[in-house]
């Protein structure tokens, strides 16, 4: 039988790393040497604890309480194949209910896949049992999942592990932001596409929301306001209690209508080839999955889907997602006053078509049975509209906003008939609007939360 790979003296002052370690099979000593450093910097920073009940938790050794140098310790050791004495010694609070290596292993198989932190469906300690420890350290965000996510992972984000510990928790950690009413604004930087930085979210919060309160992403135009953007959908969100989230995303780190509007597919979207196009992680729609899940679990929100506004430029981007990620858990979007569009062609090149861009692998019959809306106001019509774009390609969908929405909606309306396949998007054309923030926003609402 090996030893403890970790023996403990004192262990408030020192931690002791013994040679057996090496010699479990599992990990070479030139590999991991650096995780393994990072297990025991961990229990050197001290014990969290929180007092909780036991039964099929995290509280392995049934103590009442959840610790990082008891629990989080047996169930790394147990990943790393410890069994009997060597899984247990050390390792128990002083109120253990579960002493014998036995019983602590029933109590870590009776979980299952549960302490598959990551979910790529392996348990493994340098993957789950880091990450566990990790959290017990009271480690969050990018400090939570850094260089310990599994391959293959179902979970990525800090925000997708952080839930998942704390559903495994015997109370349920409460939401930080379970009793918040009315607008405010966080930080978010859970995302690859934000490369280690972050940005705005702000929101809005109906009273009386419950874990089934439905939330809608609403897209900013190319003036990056989206307090503005969350701003003018208040009053509908209020009416029909639904959450607005409205991130910001900033021109220092999605610049121009490559960043924005094209959502940074390409490092130059006019110009696309295989060369520029830049990984998924980096696209600016990746940012919105991960948010969503943070989100969710500010708020202990438990909706498996949400819905889509966006408007001008934020239309765009919105429109864009859609067809880029059709793996997204979007339920209904709304597109309004878009000033140009990605027509549904394998023919025209990108951005003004699919060719030349991962749109040409696209499952049009999945595309066009999304719960799709383009809006535009009847007199958003003026073709000298600022920022509005102009040559010898896009002005084949016409020279406004509202010919090119009804040249957009009609082609993939004639193809989706062609194609003989399912076709459940819509045109809505707005009485008496032009391009209006408000108007577009009410309206949105309407079609998105009122009542049949």
């Amino acid at each position: 039988m090996h030893r403890d790979f970790v023996r403990r003296y004192q262990f408030t002052k020192r931690v002791v790393v013994t040679p057996d370690f090496y010699k479990l099979g599992r990990l070479p000593r030139s590999a991991g040497l650096a995780k393994m450093r990072h297990v025991i910097f961990l229990c050197l920073l001290g014990l969290s604890t929180y007092t909780l009940s036991q039964e099929g938790s995290l509280d392995i050794d049934g103590d009442g309480d959840v610790s990082m140098l008891t629990d989080g310790m047996l169930l790394l050791r147990s990943q790393l194949g410890f069994a009997n004495d060597a899984l247990v010694k050390n390792a128990l609070g002083p109120g253990a209910t579960l002493i014998t290596g036995g019983a602590i292993q029933s109590q870590i198989n009776m979980m299952g896949d549960r302490f598959d932190i990551d979910g790529n469906g392996r348990l493994e300690a340098l993957s789950d049992g880091l990450l566990v420890m990790r959290y017990l350290s009271d480690r969050r965000g990018n400090a939570l999942i850094h260089d310990v996510i599994g391959e293959n992972a179902n979970r990525t984000t800090a925000a997708q592990v952080e839930a998942h510990i704390a559903s495994l928790m015997p109370v349920p950690v409460p939401p930080p932001l379970a009793n918040t009413v009315g607008s405010g604004r966080l930080r978010f930087e859970g995302a690859a596409a934000l490369k280690g930085s972050s940005i705005d979210v702000y929101f809005y919060i109906p009273d009386d929301v419950t874990a089934d309160t439905p939330l809608l992403f609403a897209f900013h135009p190319l003036d990056r306001n989206a307090r503005d953007t969350r701003n003018a959908l208040i009053d509908k969100a209020r009416a029909y209690r639904f959450i607005v989230v409205a991130p910001e995303f900033s021109s220092s780190l999605f610049p121009g209508g490559d960043g924005y509007n094209l959502g940074n597919v390409f490092v130059d979207g006019d110009n696309p080839s295989a060369g520029t196009l830049n990984d998924e992680s980096e696209w600016s729609f990746s940012v919105v999955e991960p948010l969503f899940d943070y989100m969710k679990y500010q708020l202990g929100n438990q909706t498996s889907n949400y819905s889509v506004y966006g408007k001008s430029a934020g239309a765009q981007h919105a429109l864009r997602m859609l067809m880029f990620k059709p793996n997204a858990r979007i339920n209904q979007i709304v597109v309004a006053g878009a000033g140009w569009y990605t027509t549904i062609d394998d023919q025209t090149k990108f951005p003004y078509g699919f060719a030349s861009s991962p749109l040409e692998a696209a499952d049009l019959s999945v595309l066009f049975a999304e719960d799709l809306t383009v809006l535009v106001g009847e007199y958003d019509r003026d073709p000298d509209a600022s920022n509005l774009r102009h040559n010898s390609v896009v002005d084949r969908q016409g020279l406004h906003r509202l010919s090119r929405a009804q040249f957009f909606y009609n082609q993939a309306q004639t193809l989706a008939f062609n194609l003989d396949v399912e076709f459940r998007w819509r045109l809505v054309i707005l009485a008496n609007a032009g391009h209006s923030t408000s108007a577009y926003a009410e309206e949105a609402a309407d079609l998105l939360f009122q009542s049949p």
